[in-house]
Parts: C-alpha cells; sequence; structure tokens
C-alpha cells in the first residue's frame, strides 16, 4: 500500500469530520465573524488613535529632561497614590509620547508637558469588540480563547473532510452553480490562509485561555498559587527595600545603551511609585526578535538589577512572550499589517462562505438564510455608523453600534415574515454596502479637515475609503 493511501483518511473519518465541522462552524459563525472582522481592522489600531486624535503633536524622540519633567509634572498632579505611572516612548506607530496613571493617560509634547487626555473611543471600542466582544472581561476573554480553540479544531477537522484540499487548491469555480462557488471560495481561501489562520487561532486561544488555565492549576495544584506559576512563565518582579528617589533616566538609558545597543526603549514603569519599594521596570525593543519587549529591572538611581530574560532565557518563556506581536502582526513594519489585514478579511470570508455553502447544499430559504447575508453586511455598515457618531459627534460607540445592528437584522425579519415570499437580500445587501463607504467617506473628510489636510492622515483616510470600496466591486465579472 502506497504512503498516499495510508495518509488518506477513511470515508467515515471524512464524514464525521464533515458533519462536525459544519456544526460546530454553524454555531459559533456569527461570534467568529465579529472577532475576525474585528481582528482584521484592530491590526491598525496605533494609526486608528493618531486618526482619533490628529491635532495631538508628533515627533519621533524625546530628551532625558522632558521624560524627567513628565513624570515630575504628573506625579504633582496625581491626588492619591499609584501602584504604577507609565511612561511610553514615541515610535514608528505611535509618534507620540504619553504618561498612564492606573486609569488615567495623557499625550506629552516634546517638552514633556501633559497637553490633553488621550480620548480614542472608537479604537478603544473596536479593540473590546475582538478581546472581549464588549462582555465583562473575564467571560469575553474566556470566549474569545474558546473561538481560538474552536477555530483550530475547525482546521484540523477541515482537513480531515476534505482530503483533496491541496490537490484542488487552484480550482476555482465563480459565476456558475452557487454552491460550487461557495464551497471553492470557502476551501482557496481556508487553504491559501492555512498557516496564518492556524497561527493566530492557535496564539488567540493561548492569549485567551491562558488567565483560565491559572484558575485551573490554582484548583489542581493548592500548594502551588498561581502567582508562582505566572514567574515561572514570566519571570517575577525584584524585592527592593530603599528610601523613594527621584528617578535617573539619564543613567538608566546609559546602562541600557551599553547592556543592549541595538535596543529602543518602548516605555517604562514606575512600580509602587513613592514608597521603600519603588523601581523601574524598562521595557526595550530588540531589532529581528518577535519577543514583545525585553525587560530590565533598576533601582531608582539608576543602577541594575536583573532582567526577564524573554530575549535569552528558556524557549517557553521566548516563545509565550512573541504571541502578542504574532498574533496582531506587529512586526515586519507596515507590509506585515496589510498582509494582516488582507488574510484577516479572507478569514472572516471563510466563514461567511462556510455558511453560505452549509445552506446552499441543503436548498433552505428560511429566515436564517435571509438573515445571515444581512447581519454580515449590517455589521461593517454599524461600524461605520459608530465611527462618524463617535469621532464626528462623540457618541458612545458601544450603543451607536449594537441597536443600529440588532435592529436591522430584527427590520429583515419582520419584513420577510410580512412578506411571506422570498426576500430580495441583494437589495439590503447593496444599500448596506453603499452606506458603509458614504459614512466612511464623510468621517474621511470630517478627519482631514480637523488634520489640516496633513499627508499621513489623507494617506490613512484613503485606504479607509478604498477598502469600503472593495465590496462593491463585481468580482464574479471580474474573474470571468
Amino acid at each position: 500500500m502506497s504512503i498516499s493511501k495510508k495518509l488518506t483518511p477513511s470515508k467515515s473519518l471524512v464524514k464525521q469530520s464533515l458533519r462536525g465541522h459544519a456544526w460546530i462552524g454553524l454555531f459559533w459563525s456569527a461570534l467568529l465573524y465579529l472577532v475576525c472582522l474585528s481582528g482584521a481592522l484592530v491590526v491598525f489600531f496605533p494609526e486608528m488613535e493618531r486618526w482619533e486624535q490628529p491635532a495631538t503633536a508628533e515627533y519621533t524622540e524625546i530628551s532625558d529632561q522632558s521624560i524627567s519633567h513628565a513624570v515630575t509634572e504628573l506625579q504633582k498632579q496625581l491626588s492619591e497614590p499609584v501602584k504604577s505611572i507609565y511612561f511610553v516612548y514615541p515610535n514608528e506607530d505611535i509618534p507620540r509620547a504619553h504618561v498612564t496613571a492606573d486609569d488615567g493617560e495623557w499625550w506629552l509634547n516634546q517638552d514633556g508637558e501633559i497637553t490633553e487626555p488621550i480620548n480614542t473611543p472608537w479604537t478603544a471600542f473596536m479593540t473590546d469588540l475582538h478581546i472581549y466582544l464588549h462582555l465583562p472581561n473575564t467571560l469575553g476573554i474566556l470566549i474569545i480563547g474558546m473561538l481560538g480553540a474552536m477555530m483550530c479544531g475547525l482546521i484540523i477537522s477541515g482537513l480531515l473532510a476534505h482530503p483533496n484540499l491541496f490537490k484542488d487548491a487552484f480550482k476555482l469555480r465563480l459565476g456558475g452553480n452557487k454552491q460550487m462557488q461557495e464551497t471553492d471560495l470557502h476551501n482557496r481561501m481556508s487553504i491559501w490562509g492555512l498557516p496564518f489562520i492556524f497561527v493566530v487561532s492557535f496564539t488567540g486561544a493561548y492569549i485567551g485561555l491562558f488567565t483560565v488555565s491559572l484558575v485551573v492549576a490554582d484548583y489542581l495544584t493548592p500548594e502551588q498559587h498561581n502567582r508562582e506559576i505566572v514567574a515561572d512563565v514570566f519571570g517575577q518582579d525584584p524585592v527592593v527595600n530603599a528610601p523613594p528617589a527621584e528617578i535617573d533616566i539619564a543613567a538608566i538609558h546609559a546602562d541600557i545603551q551599553q547592556r543592549a545597543p541595538q535596543a529602543r526603549p518602548a516605555y517604562f514603569v514606575i512600580q509602587k511609585p513613592g514608597t521603600e519599594q519603588q523601581f523601574v521596570k524598562m521595557a526595550v525593543m530588540l531589532p529581528e526578535r518577535l519577543i514583545f519587549s525585553e525587560i530590565y529591572n533598576y533601582h531608582s538611581d539608576g543602577r541594575f538589577i536583573d532582567s526577564r530574560r524573554y530575549s535569552d532565557g528558556d524557549i517557553g518563556r521566548q516563545v509565550a512572550y512573541s504571541s502578542y506581536r504574532v498574533h496582531f502582526g506587529h512586526f515586519g513594519g507596515y507590509l506585515t499589517k496589510f498582509l494582516y489585514l488582507v488574510l484577516g478579511l479572507a478569514m472572516a470570508a471563510v466563514v461567511v462562505t462556510g455558511v453560505n455553502m452549509w445552506f446552499e447544499k441543503r436548498k433552505l430559504r428560511n429566515r436564517w438564510y435571509y438573515l445571515w447575508p444581512v447581519f454580515v453586511w449590517a455589521t461593517p455598515a454599524a461600524m461605520a455608523l459608530t465611527a462618524l457618531l463617535s469621532l464626528v459627534m462623540a457618541i458612545n460607540p458601544l450603543w451607536s453600534f449594537w441597536l443600529p445592528l440588532l435592529a436591522t437584522c430584527l427590520a429583515m425579519l419582520f419584513v420577510h415574515h410580512r412578506q411571506q415570499q422570498k426576500t430580495d437580500v441583494r437589495t439590503w445587501v447593496r444599500t448596506l454596502k453603499w452606506l458603509t463607504l458614504i459614512t466612511m467617506v464623510i468621517v474621511v473628510i470630517a478627519k482631514l479637515v480637523q488634520a489640516d489636510w496633513q499627508l499621513w492622515y489623507g494617506l490613512f483616510g484613503l485606504s479607509v475609503v478604498l477598502l469600503c470600496v472593495l465590496p462593491l466591486i463585481d468580482y464574479k465579472k471580474l474573474f470571468r
């Protein structure tokens, strides 16, 4: 017997895998679509933050004196003790510095003066949708982790259910039988984006389920507290006992320059400021490394304590601390980000075509058949409306997203029920597509006016408009 025959799954396994693949995907389809679509856009969350407050001063360098001044001024403004004070350096993605103390965040100018609070509700809304689905944090990230695990399961069952998937990798039949079209689109995008889909799903499952796994481990191993598990994976804070002193940021920068000349400071944290346990945690970005950062710990006067060894420690620690950048595509510059955007949208399309394929195969024409495409296209329309109401009119994005989305879906169900006939979904979809484009054009023009028509914001706005134009293209005619 040849190797290929040995590796070919049996007909029974293929049938069971196909059934499981279909029902798992169908049950979780709406949430998977929301997470995939928002995730594709959230790759650009640093640019979205800049876009929301375009009038803030931008720069790529800030002096040690300005940093010290910013920290001192922030401490003067704080009326109550805080656990931590963050200073985030300007970088290529966000060329502006800011400081954070507990729940407050403020932008800084290049002199270290606090200018205005950070107010990016739409970006926060989009990232919260992707990470928590706007649910309470623990419940939300648990569901997100489960969805990541489900996607990994769908990948495995999909491969088992389609033994000819790689053989038919370039078969694409558009414009003919709708079931064949949806099947080919689903299978081709799945196989072309397989490495990306697996990596993003696996890292999403890890990020989402890590906290839950700590609770389980704490229950199963009462002799070891979960804080000890976190310390084993990510390292632990040093124990410091010395009179609090002013932070000597120049000495810390000088020491880092000697230890890692190619490193670029990302942020530092003053832990337990104003107490005898005060110390500085400095995060630096290392070139050509996927780890989010290396962490160096310092006394307030700049004396080195230790490092977390994310860059040269245990391989498990290095992999764990690389998951964030791998998941969000924050490596390799804008080329990687645009690639993640395209593949993320393709991942959302895989979910959509999978449900379409299920309906077409069974020739179902019930209310759910008509609701699904309306939900799919009402979601980006609601996101665009949220951008307009939040960025231009300062209306809470949470309500301006969910209320129109639910209202549109309920309206479609009501119309379908009243008509008692085949609902013309194409009209609904076409209207929602144009609504998305027109709304985003208004948002882009409004933000360009606010940004005094600066080139960067113009290019970013043009990219947004082009992204909204893509769904209006008739791809059937294009590929004939």
